[in-house]
């Protein structure tokens, strides 16, 4: 099966790299400038929420790790857009609102989220509950409580990877941007951590099992894009004998035909033909 480089913010990649310690704490503290150790941290990787409710929507996050004072959620998304956007805020608000146990005092820890998104789609927008950027502007409220960064990383390599972030979080930058193994050895050399997950994200990559998934993953993926055009087409095509109708119906109505007439003609129901001689009127 032929070879295929992903990105480390592909899902499934993400999700194997940063499921080590030693990596999603190294990444941690680049991205926040802080000096965290392993005794320090409770790590879970695709760590299920809990629910609050029977019928609640399950919610896997990717990377949960939480400290004394913090829960940090580490998300991976290839294209970021309003969909996504909501479902980021909802595991926020699910591991926020799902610490404290009943008899407890309600003193939750702060919830931190970092989105690493390939791209993103549209114009996404901010609400109103303390969202913040990568360059730390407020949009909100609750910012004690909630910080959620989204990680445009196709806008990052357009700009100078040293403005605003220190030279390890920069080199992660350029790492998650990377088209190959060979431009990722080129980013990461000199830094053992950076060259370890290099050769684990290598080591994933040339998996047999891995390629399969990867494969059956994109089949799937084609065969819904397939479906999805086809009933569109399908959609497109009714919708068109439908107008198509209409038309001949509003200028049999024209011409003062009988709406007996019209509706044995068009196959229209009678009521479809009044409300159409009701729009000529």
């Amino acid at each position: 099966m032929a070879k295929k480089f992903h990105p480390i913010f592909d899902d499934s990649c993400f999700n194997h790299v940063f499921s080590k310690e030693e990596y999603a704490l190294d990444f941690i503290n680049a991205f926040f400038n802080t000096k965290y150790k392993h005794e320090d941290v409770l790590l879970k990787s695709e760590d299920v929420l809990p629910e609050t409710e029977y019928n609640d929507k399950k919610l896997r996050c990717d990377i949960v790790a939480e400290f004394n004072d913090v829960i940090l959620n580490l998300e991976a998304y290839t294209v970021l857009g309003k969909r996504e956007t909501n479902k980021s805020k909802s595991y926020a608000f699910r591991i926020y609102g799902t610490q404290v146990k009943c008899g407890e005092e309600y003193l939750p820890k702060r919830v931190i989220q970092v989105n690493i998104c390939g791209k993103m789609a549209g114009n996404i927008g901010f609400s109103k509950y303390g969202l913040l950027d990568i360059d730390r502007k407020i949009f909100g409220i609750l910012d004690d409580d909630f910080i959620i960064y989204f990680i445009n990383l196709d806008k990052i390599k357009e700009e100078d990877y040293n403005v605003g972030t220190n030279d390890k979080l920069n080199k992660y930058f350029r790492l998650f941007n990377a088209k190959s193994i060979k431009e990722m050895k080129k980013i990461s050399k000199g830094d053992d951590v950076l060259m370890s997950i290099t050769e684990c994200l290598k080591e994933f990559l040339n998996n047999e099992e891995t390629r399969k998934d990867f494969a059956r993953e994109e089949w799937e993926a084609r065969k819904n894009q397939a479906i999805g055009e086809e009933r569109g087409i399908k959609i497109g095509e009714e919708r068109g004998e439908e107008r198509s109708l209409n038309t001949v119906a509003k200028n049999l109505l024209k011409m003062k035909a009988d709406i007996k007439y019209i509706t044995d003609a068009t196959g229209l129901t009678e009521q479809e033909v009044l409300k159409l001689q009701k729009i000529l009127q």
